[in-house]
Parts: structure tokens; C-alpha cells; sequence
């Protein structure tokens, strides 16, 4: 069976990327309303913004007319893998891998914080591997896309390989790195049947590395059409930030991170204590033309671009979030460039910042790009973004998340009297006995906890 990545229309790509648009999101340009699709009706989360290898070189991430419960890339290329078993499915290998399993609903906190597809045919020598954030997919039996995943937004990227060598390369690191929950696989292709140690093999019976030793990875493999690309990963020992402490210092690059942010956020400052990574407000699609925006507060993402004071831009998509806990989960990013892409992707990032610190090596070194090219000091990013247009998305994204933030503070009349009764009565106990007002603080401990379960999922 020939495996590639699929295009919208059902044709063999080198590589795409889709962003699922949330589907909480509402109008840019108001306070309140929600979103509405080009030509009429609301957003309701199966939606998504697409950019292929095929698109223009001056292109930019487009609105599709497919969706992806029903048609489009995503389905076009997981197909494939539902067929019956049989004779032409006897060269064929594929694993679903994800810490949320759609089969029995579990969430396995100890693997990787990791979701995707790699799939080979040692008869065609082919392959693809679908690097995704939707928790609870790929489904069992046949395709499908869970309503679970459609609320909020969600990054993907598809690769088609050039040979099934390559998908036991990455194998072989997400055996020893991402180390993922592998819940559905095919049965071992014949070809690696008196292979047991094959990474692919392995990890089809939902194998892993044992031990506690700290790993890191850098593999960089090419796509089929010769696109280059690297995989960068971690496993859960090895303890830090894995924007700031190795994508960041790898690359070599400032870094605007947008991911699930649902607990506390790392330090700007890399580790080699010149390159930074910034965490975003949101996403804005006006400037592609689309009236839709959500907050950090709604996307899944695990998506991270090369800030735009880089002279060089990289796009990294992933599985893992920019946030404290995740440093005791195993995952990883796949890099690659494409100006078109980057392009896009920067345009609609909302709550950019200046990411050089004063005195830093990377202000100098942005500071002599300037004098060189005869630009007027200012903003890093000021020259990416049009007057106004920034703060335009960025006002429209916080409104909607200061709604959100209200209404999950706002207590019913009946839970604010009873608040009210009970601060009452509290007050009268600490006054009889002078019980020290310090003695209420213990109680705060709580919030780290039900931070990092509230962000164990994402």
C-alpha cells in the first residue's frame, strides 16, 4: 500500500499543516458576537486554516471548505489505514499513540504527553507521520473526529516520508524520548516479523525505553519531496524547560510559543542566556481575511515560531505545552522553515512582544542588523505588523477572555449570600478565640495541585 500525506483533495502531498479553528471563537472586530464563517453560519470547531507544500510561495494559510469531520487532508490520509486487513495490508505498520484514549476514555499521565500516527508499508517503501494535539484521537474501527477535540483549537502537521527507514528512525527516538501511550496498532508486517527489537515493533505492542536515565533527541530526517526537517524531543527525567532549555538553544532563536496554558509558565530567558521564548495572548485570523479569534484560554496548540526579530524562521509543531508541569512529561516539536508559512502563522499571533532583553547579546547582535540595513530604531516586531493592528486583535482577544474569567468568578445570589453568611460567622469565631488571621493561609496549598490536574490532560 503507498502511504503519503493526503491534500484536501485527496492527492499525495510532500507535507501539510492545518490549524483547527476553536470552537468557542467569536467576531474580531466585536465585543460578543460569535464567529461567523465567510458566507454565512457559525463556527462549530471542525473548521481549519490549511498551507501545504503545493500552496504558493506567496501564499498564506487559507480557510478550508472541508471539515474535519467529514472530508479534507485529515481524513484523506488516515484512511488508508482502516482497511480490512488482508493481503494488501500484509507490508503494512501504523500505531495511534496519544496520553488520552479514545477506546476507554483513560488519560496515562506517566507516558508521553505526545498524540499522533506513524504509519510505513515495507512492500512500497513509503510512509507519513501525523504529529497532532487532539486528545481522544485518532478513533478505533473507522474515521472520525471527537466532538471532545472541537471546543477548542488544535495544530497538526503531516509528513510524508521518503522511505519506511525513516519511520524506524523516529521510532527508535520516540522509543528512548516521547515515549508515547501506543493504544491501536496493525498487526506486524511480515517483513518484521523475525524482528522483535525493531523500534517500530516495540512500539506497536506499545513498548518503551525502562529506566530513569535523562534523554534528549535531535533527528533530522528529509520528507519525501527533500524538505528538511527536524524532530526535537525529551523524555520526562530529564527536567527542564523544553522550549527554553533545548528547541530554543537548538534552533538558535528567539521563540513565540502558543500553546495550552492552563498553569504556570516558565521563564522568558533560554538557558544559554541569549534567546527567549514568549508566550501568547492568542490567535487573531483578520489579517487572513477571517473574522474569528479565540484566546490561549481556548487553543490546544503546541505551536511555536521563530520570533520576528529572527533573520531565520522556523515553524515547530508539537505536543508539548510551554508551562511548568510539562517538564516531567516526555514529548517533542517537529522543526522546519517555510517564509510563507511563518509568514501567516506570525501574522495571526496575537500579544507579540520585544523579546530582547537590554544588554543581551541577540539586542546587540538585532541592534547591528539595523544599523546595516539603515532601518530606524524601534519595536523588534513593530515592521511585521501594520499600525494598530495589533492592538486591535490583542484587545479583541483579551475582552474575550476577560469574559471567560468572569463569568467562571461571577457566583450565583444564593453562593455569594452564603459567602457572605459564612465570612460572617468565621469572623466572629477568630474574634472569640483571636486566632491569628495567618492560620488561613494553608489552605491556598491547594491551587498548584488542581493547576497541574486541570493541565495533565492538555
Amino acid at each position: 500500500m503507498q502511504l503519503s500525506a493526503m491534500d484536501d483533495n485527496g492527492k499525495p502531498v510532500d507535507w501539510w499543516f492545518a490549524y483547527k479553528v476553536a470552537g468557542k471563537s467569536e467576531a474580531s472586530e466585536t465585543d460578543t458576537a460569535k464567529a461567523t464563517l465567510p458566507g454565512g453560519g457559525g463556527v462549530k470547531g471542525t473548521e481549519y486554516v490549511y498551507f501545504d507544500a503545493n500552496s504558493p510561495q506567496d501564499g498564506k494559510l487559507t480557510l478550508s471548505s472541508c471539515r474535519f469531520d467529514n472530508n479534507g487532508a485529515l481524513p484523506n490520509t488516515l484512511n488508508p489505514l482502516y482497511t480490512e486487513p488482508g493481503l494488501s495490508t500484509q507490508h503494512l505498520g501504523w500505531f495511534f499513540y496519544n496520553d488520552e484514549n479514545p477506546i476507554n476514555g483513560s488519560v496515562n499521565g506517566s507516558r508521553g504527553h505526545t498524540k499522533g500516527v506513524l504509519a510505513f508499508d515495507m512492500g512500497t517503501n513509503s510512509g507519513f507521520w501525523l504529529i497532532q494535539s487532539t486528545p481522544k484521537f485518532p478513533l478505533k474501527g473507522k474515521y472520525g473526529f471527537p466532538a471532545t477535540g472541537m471546543p477548542n483549537a488544535q495544530t497538526l502537521l503531516c509528513i510524508t516520508l521518503p522511505d519506511a527507514d525513516t519511520a524506524r528512525r523516529i521510532a527508535a527516538q520516540m522509543f528512548a524520548a516521547q515515549q508515547p501511550n501506543v493504544y491501536l496498532a496493525s498487526t506486524v508486517p511480515v517483513d518484521l516479523e523475525s524482528s522483535p527489537n525493531d523500534p517500530r515493533v516495540l512500539l506497536m505492542k506499545n513498548q518503551i525505553i525502562t529506566g530513569n536515565s535523562p534523554v534528549t533527541s535531535i533527528i533530522p530526517f528529509n520528507s519525501k519531496g527533500g524538505v528538511k526537517f527536524t524532530s526535537i524531543a525529551k523524555n520526562k527525567y530529564w527536567g527542564l524547560d523544553f522550549y527554553n532549555d533545548l528547541v530554543g538553544p537548538t534552533l538558535k532563536e528567539n521563540l513565540d510559543v502558543e500553546t495550552w496554558g492552563h498553569a504556570k509558565v516558565p521563564q522568558p530567558l533560554d538557558s544559554d542566556k541569549i534567546h527567549t521564548v514568549v508566550d501568547m495572548a492568542g490567535i487573531d485570523l483578520n489579517p487572513l481575511g477571517y473574522s474569528i479569534c479565540w484566546p490561549e484560554a481556548n487553543d490546544h496548540a503546541k505551536l511555536a515560531i521563530s520570533a520576528r526579530s529572527e533573520s531565520v524562521h522556523f515553524i515547530c509543531v508539537g505536543d508539548i505545552n510551554f508551562t511548568v508541569p510539562m517538564e516531567k512529561r516526555s514529548g517533542g516539536t517537529v522543526a522546519f522553515q517555510c517564509e510563507a508559512l511563518w509568514s501567516s502563522i506570525s501574522s495571526v499571533l496575537v500579544g507579540v512582544t520585544t523579546h530582547l532583553k537590554a544588554g543581551s547579546k541577540a539586542e546587540t547582535l538585532q541592534a547591528a542588523r539595523r544599523s546595516a540595513s539603515g532601518r530606524a530604531k524601534g519595536p523588534a516586531n513593530a515592521a511585521a505588523t501594520p499600525p494598530g493592528a495589533e492592538n486591535a486583535a490583542t484587545k479583541a482577544v483579551a475582552k474575550q477572555t476577560a469574559r471567560q474569567a468572569a463569568a467562571k468568578k461571577a457566583p450565583t445570589k444564593k453562593v455569594a449570600a452564603k459567602k457572605a453568611a459564612t465570612k460572617k460567622v468565621a469572623t466572629k469565631k477568630v474574634a472569640v478565640k483571636k486566632t491569628p488571621a495567618k492560620k488561613a493561609a494553608p489552605a491556598k496549598k491547594k491551587a498548584p495541585a488542581r493547576a497541574k490536574a486541570a493541565t495533565a490532560a492538555g
